[in-house]
């Protein structure tokens, strides 16, 4: 069986470890079925980051092929009373280097009561998610409260709110200082604000004194405080990590894998989506890109053993190639070694009766 798992991509393998993971916390696998109205992603682009989707008619509808599976799940989901624990792999299409690209994404759903243990449940499953990648990885966790109480206090137009968040992803404080200067805004907001800037990692007191003159983050803190208290140096708070005010609210998530130049996770609790679509639930959630991750996933590894035959032995070539299979091994039957081919290349010299 182990043979045949080696054949599989690394997509496909690490697709298989996650589920059996997401299973063995009594997640059950959650399926969509067909295609979604166009008018879910286009009115809700910033949930999943690009305004592009590629739509087509059928039976009078305007259908689009899914970009996102959580818009999908919080819609058309019909979730009872109590908490519902679900994972999905779904392939979705996403617009990457000016072109669509059909990639997989894997994640877990929490919806209903999703109170601070699912919460601390959440993050045990993205480091262990990250963790089965097999490379150097960090979780970065935020608070949507934090920023949004702090940019608040800042008093700002739409656009220029915007660009104060700008700077925070990037943490420019530079170009935040000088905007702040032109705009004449309040000294204790913007020291606030640059607090969070600022921020890399460590003790989160250091923020709540700059904070605490324009808004009370006291809960918020202690959410962040819990989270990172479980979980050691595995979970980093880092402000720059922010989300959608339109539908996030309370914590969110970014996860990094070494060498990689981009987040392979992203997540978060998202009540107000929910609320969106007329459903009173509270939800929170996280998924793995796996086109980020594997963007030049490999298509399968090549048969471990390659077993050469003519016209004369073939059928020998094929009871020989059977009795190793038994053996666990994968094998291969050729007249010729395959180009660049590394495994084991055995010859059936018997020749057929």
């Amino acid at each position: 069986m182990q043979a045949n798992l080696n054949l599989l991509s690394r997509e496909d393998r690490l697709c298989l470890t996650l589920k059996s993971l997401y299973a063995s916390y009594g997640y059950r696998e959650y399926r969509l079925s067909g295609f979604d109205e166009y008018s879910l992603y286009a009115d809700n682009s910033n949930f999943f980051g690009s305004g592009e989707v590629i739509s087509f008619s059928a039976d009078g509808k305007l259908l689009a092929l899914r970009p996102d599976v959580t818009l999908g799940i919080a819609k058309n989901g019909r979730f009872g009373a109590g908490t519902h624990k679900i994972f999905y792999c779904e392939k979705v299409l996403r617009k990457s280097a000016g072109a669509f690209k059909e990639v997989s994404q894997i994640g877990v759903e929490i919806i209903g009561d999703a109170d601070f243990a699912c919460e601390a449940e959440l993050c045990a499953l993205m480091l262990k998610t990250l963790s089965a990648t097999g490379g150097q990885y960090v979780l970065d966790v935020s608070h949507t409260g934090i920023v949004n109480k702090v940019l608040s206090a800042l008093n700002l137009s739409s656009a220029d709110s915007a660009f104060a968040l700008g700077c925070l992803e990037s943490k420019n404080a530079h170009d935040f200082s000088r905007f702040s200067a032109e705009r004449g805004l309040d000294k204790k907001a913007v020291r606030a604000f640059e607090s969070l800037i600022a921020f890399n990692g460590g003790n989160l007191s250091s923020v709540t004194d700059k904070i605490s003159p324009v808004a009370d983050v006291t809960k918020e803190c202690k959410e962040l405080t819990s989270l990172i208290s479980l979980y050691g140096g595995s979970l980093r708070a880092d402000f720059s990590v922010t989300g959608d005010a339109a539908y996030y609210n309370g914590v969110i998530f970014k996860g990094y894998i070494n060498g990689v130049p981009c987040a392979v996770l992203s997540g978060g609790r998202y009540d107000k989506l929910l609320k969106k679509f007329g459903k009173d639930q509270r939800a929170m959630g996280f998924a793995l890109y796996l086109g980020e991750l594997y963007a030049r996933s490999d298509a399968g590894r090549s048969a471990e053993a390659v077993v050469i035959y003519n016209d004369g032995n073939f059928a020998s070539a094929l009871s020989y190639a059977d009795g190793l299979r038994q053996m666990g091994a994968s094998v291969l039957t050729a007249k010729e070694i395959p180009e660049n081919f590394s495994g084991k290349v055995y010859y059936a010299e018997k020749k057929d009766d």
